[in-house]
């Protein structure tokens, strides 16, 4: 009831109007998602307990600001965010599991990732914006060494080159990125011609490269395939030109830098080195794959 009452306060005090029926959809780690009534239509309310959960607010506008097509929002509080309830839309439907193999839905999302890519070139503050390989630091390594003796030689030559390593992350031109794709955070038209990716708490800077390689890792492997087809197609049609160059460049960097930074990301809860079942990226860390990458782009 606390909350319902912190809501109600929020959106009032910001514009003056009444948010009413609450009902609980989620709720993770201080960000509570409720179904409600504002203004007099169903809708959805998220609020933000802390401080850096609030960016999400400051995201949603930055990307209306930028063109780039995102959910509807009713109401910006100061902690809290009304946007349209999806299940009653006469347009639109929430993702489900399938449209992961749908070509339609792959092509329609290239569309969206790619204006968002684009569009994200001329955000200002653009590099003061959440970065995932910021954590990559000496400190960070260090305590990797000592949570996974099994990768010292990988995390022992990081450490070494770490300057250099830094040095070449800045290299390539930053754009916004979504960092977090899956079927959970998209809706799509109910005629599949447009899909719009949603909740933008892990949004922040950084490749091209990297977020396509997120959305692909989550398709199946011909709806990847579509997607990469389709990006591709709307880069050349603008600049007559691929990115094959930029491209490999990138994907150079964030061969290193995903996998370490998903193990920072992960070490709460702690990943077990000893255990026969585990990620690829983990194994790429311990088997010396990464260490080979590591010398052939730092050398």
């Amino acid at each position: 009831m606390q909350i319902i009452n912190q809501i109600k306060q929020d959106i009032f005090s910001a514009n003056g109007k009444l948010i009413d029926n609450f009902y609980l959809i989620r709720e993770k780690r201080g960000v509570h998602v409720y179904k409600c009534v504002y203004d007099g239509i169903s809708a959805v309310v998220k609020y933000f307990e802390n401080e850096d959960d609030k960016r999400e607010i400051k995201n949603y506008r930055i990307l209306k600001k930028h063109n780039i097509p995102t959910i509807r929002i009713l109401a910006y509080g100061f902690s809290s965010i009304v946007m349209e309830d999806i299940t009653v839309s006469d347009n639109w439907r929430l993702g489900i599991a399938e449209d992961l193999h749908d070509a339609d839905i792959a092509e329609s999302l290239a569309d969206w990732y790619f204006t968002f890519h684009e569009n994200g070139i001329s955000v200002t503050g653009l590099k003061t914006l959440y970065f995932e390989y910021d954590e990559i630091t000496e400190e960070n390594i260090k305590m990797l060494c000592k949570k996974f003796p099994e990768a010292t030689d990988t995390f022992s030559y990081i450490i070494t080159k770490h300057d250099k390593l830094r040095k070449l992350i800045d290299k390539p031109s930053y754009t916004l990125v979504y960092n977090d794709f899956y079927w959970t955070n998209f809706i799509v038209q109910k005629d599949k011609r447009q899909a719009i990716v949603f909740d933008y708490n892990l949004l922040g800077k950084g490749y091209r490269y990297s977020d396509i390689r997120n959305v692909c890792s989550s398709l199946s492997e011909e709806a990847g395939k579509i997607f990469v087809d389709e990006y591709n197609r709307l880069y050349v049609n603008k600049y007559g030109m691929n990115r094959t160059k930029e491209e490999y460049t990138e994907k150079q960097i964030d061969d290193i830098c995903g996998p370490l930074f998903s193990l920072i990301y992960h070490v709460k809860p702690k990943i077990d080195f000893e255990s026969g079942n585990l990620p690829e990226w983990v194994k790429e860390i311990s088997d010396g794959t990464l260490l080979h990458r590591a010398k052939k782009l730092l050398e």
